[in-house]
Order: C-alpha cells, then sequence, then structure tokens
C-alpha cells in the first residue's frame, strides 16, 4: 500500500501544475467585489436614463452614503458643467417615460449626449442596473448596451437567467464590473467607486 501512495502524489501534483499551465494569462475577468482604488469625485450628477423608479433608490443610496451629488432624473449633458462625476441608474419604464416630454428614442439620445459630454470632459461614468431579471426588459438591455462602452464601471444585480452574456458584455468592453445579489450590495461597491 505505502508503494502506490509516492506515485499517486506525483501523479497528482503533476496533474495540479499541469491545470495551473492551462490558464491563460488574457482570461482575467474584471469582476470585482468593489474597486481597488477610486475611479470618480465627488461633487456627482445622478439621473435616470429609461425613468424607472431606480432612479429614486439610487439617491436614497447615494444619500445613505453621505456622497455629495444632485438628482436630476431629466439632466442634459448640458448640466454636466459643474460636476466631476456622472451616474447613470438604467431601467425603462414606458410609465415613467411617459410622464416625460420626451420619447424612447430621445431617450437613448439623451444618454448618447450624456456619455459623449462626460468623455469630452474628461468625467468618468458609473452605470447601474438596480433591477433583476424580471424587469430587465428588451428596451432596458439596449439602453445598458449602449452605455457600457463609455462607461468606467459597471454595477448591477446579477442575472440569473442571462450571466453568460452580461458577463461578455464587460469584458467585450473591457470595463470593470460589480455584480451583486441584491439592492443592499450595491453600497459598497459604489462607495468604493468614489473613495
Amino acid at each position: 500500500m505505502k508503494k502506490y501512495i509516492i506515485p499517486f502524489i506525483c501523479l497528482f501534483g503533476g496533474l495540479v501544475f499541469i491545470s495551473f499551465l492551462s490558464i491563460k494569462p488574457d482570461s482575467h475577468i474584471n469582476d470585482y467585489p468593489n474597486l481597488p482604488a477610486p475611479i470618480a469625485k465627488e461633487n456627482i450628477l445622478l439621473t435616470n436614463v429609461g425613468q424607472a423608479v431606480e432612479g429614486e433608490i439610487l439617491k436614497q443610496i447615494v444619500n445613505d452614503l453621505n456622497l455629495d451629488g444632485d438628482y436630476r432624473p431629466r439632466a442634459l449633458a448640458s448640466d454636466l458643467y459643474d460636476y466631476q462625476s456622472l451616474v447613470i441608474s438604467i431601467g425603462y419604464s414606458p410609465t415613467g417615460l411617459a410622464n416625460t416630454p420626451r420619447s424612447f428614442e430621445e431617450e437613448k439620445q439623451r444618454l448618447r449626449d450624456l456619455t459623449k459630454e462626460a468623455e469630452l470632459q474628461g468625467i468618468p461614468v458609473v452605470v447601474l442596473h438596480l433591477s433583476n431579471d424580471y424587469k430587465g426588459d428588451a428596451r432596458t438591455w439596449e439602453l445598458i448596451h449602449q452605455a457600457i462602452p463609455k462607461a468606467n464601471y459597471f454595477i448591477g444585480i446579477e442575472s440569473v437567467v442571462d450571466r453568460a452574456n452580461q458577463t461578455e458584455l464587460f469584458q467585450s468592453n473591457s470595463i470593470p464590473y460589480t455584480l451583486v445579489n441584491n439592492l443592499e450590495e450595491i453600497r459598497t461597491p459604489l462607495n468604493s467607486a468614489f473613495r
């Protein structure tokens, strides 16, 4: 029995070594529990694209974290003049959008204008998706796909239904992201973007 232990240990050690060699260095995933260093500064412009109620939730979370920011649910690119960071909560609501004087296409244009102006001014953009799978409709994902290439950081509720496509979107755009299980867990990664 003892004569088989040493070959078994050698075989097991060899398999472990080979498995480490097979890991590609470029397979790194920018999935963080929170950022290792801040990427944004206060004074923050908080806005809501798609006009879902999650913008109000974002406003409360920012207040609870004592971050200095103003919530403007219908902010325009021209409003960025006085801010050092842009935080966008994305979530489509047909009812919320009906209470604004704009269409979905105009809301998409507002998002393009905001992210373009932020890029021109060197203002970091943090994108949040605070809804779960039940509110992750096609229009919300259309807005997310539009915002991600311009984002510096993404925080969202993890999709149980579409995890592979969700992570592929962030990896293909090389942005750090944090996916959490529920709204309470949003606080730590959002705070880490600023402190």
